[in-house]
C-alpha cells in the first residue's frame, strides 16, 4: 500500500533489556509488514547481551530503524525517550517479545481512520494451544471491554497506540509508576477528554513468558489482586509485588 503522506504514519518504539532471542522475531515481523509506512525505534538500557547487535543487523531490512540508549532499564524511561524521537502521526508502544501478523499495521490504518481514535490498543492472541492460556487469553481481551464499560479503561503496555500530539498533551508514562504504568497512562487519556479505542482486529500475539517464571495462574491472580490494591489507593512494594513492573525487568 503506497503511503502518501511525507509524514511516515506510524512509529513503531520498543523497549527492550536483553532481548536477544526475541527482539529478531518481532523485528522480522515488521520488516515483513504489507504496509510500509512505518519507523522503528528501539530503546535499550544497556544490555549485556546481543540485543544491540541483533538489532542492527535489522537495519538493511529496515531502513527507518533507530537505535536509542537508556541511561538505566525504565520502561516508562525508555517508552518516553522513543515518542521524544518519534516522527510519524501515530506513536504504537510494543514490546519486545510481540509478534504480530503480516497485516497488522495494515488494520491499524484501516481502524485509526474508520474509528478516529486518539489512543487505541488491540486484543492479543497467545501461541500456546493449552486451555488455561486461552482461557487467559480470553480473562485479558474481555477486561479490556469491561474497564473500558465502567469508565476505568486500561491497556496492556505490550501494545498501546497514540497520536504524537496526544502523547504530548499527556506528558507521556510517569517514570515513578512501580505498578500498571500502562494503565495509567491510559485513565490520564481518558481522563483528558481523548477518545479510547480497543480493536478487535487487528491483533497481536502476546507472550506469556513472564507468567510461566511463576506460574500463569499464579501471575494472573497476583496481577488482579495488585489492581484491586492500586483501586483502592493500597501501596504496592514493587520489587517484592510485581517484579514484572515499569521501574525493573526482572524477566
Amino acid at each position: 500500500m503506497p503511503d502518501k503522506d511525507p509524514r511516515r504514519p506510524f512509529s513503531i518504539v520498543i523497549p527492550t533489556l536483553n532481548e536477544e532471542g526475541f527482539l529478531p522475531k518481532l523485528l522480522t515481523d515488521l520488516s515483513k509488514q504489507d504496509y510500509r509506512g512505518f519507523e522503528v525505534i528501539v530503546v535499550d538500557a544497556k544490555s549485556k547481551d546481543k540485543t544491540l547487535l541483533k538489532a542492527r543487523e535489522f537495519q538493511k531490512k529496515l531502513p527507518s530503524l533507530i537505535i536509542l540508549q537508556s541511561s538505566r532499564a525504565n520502561v516508562s524511561l525508555q517508552r518516553n525517550m522513543g515518542a521524544k524521537k518519534a516522527k510519524g502521526k501515530w506513536i504504537i508502544f510494543m514490546d519486545a517479545d510481540n509478534r504480530i501478523p503480516r497485516f497488522f499495521l495494515t488494520g491499524v490504518r484501516y481502524r485509526t481512520i474508520k474509528d478516529n481514535p486518539d489512543v487505541f490498543t488491540c486484543w492479543c492472541k497467545t501461541e500456546e494451544k493449552g486451555s488455561e492460556d486461552k482461557a487467559i487469553e480470553v480473562f485479558l481481551n474481555l477486561s479490556l471491554e469491561t474497564l473500558k464499560l465502567i469508565d476505568y479503561p486500561a491497556a496492556l503496555g505490550a501494545l498501546i497506540g497514540i497520536k504524537s500530539k496526544s502523547f504530548g498533551k499527556i506528558g507521556g508514562f510517569d517514570v515513578k509508576t512501580m505498578f500498571a504504568e500502562d494503565g495509567d497512562f491510559i485513565r490520564e487519556a481518558f481522563k483528558k477528554g481523548f477518545k479510547f479505542s480497543v480493536f478487535r482486529d487487528p491483533y497481536y500475539i502476546y507472550s506469556f513468558r513472564r507468567y510461566k517464571k511463576v506460574g500463569k495462574m499464579k501471575t494472573l491472580r497476583n496481577y488482579v489482586r495488585l489492581n484491586l490494591k492500586k483501586l483502592i489507593k493500597l501501596k504496592i512494594k514493587h520489587s517484592k509485588e510485581y517484579p514484572m513492573g515499569g521501574s525493573n525487568y526482572d524477566y
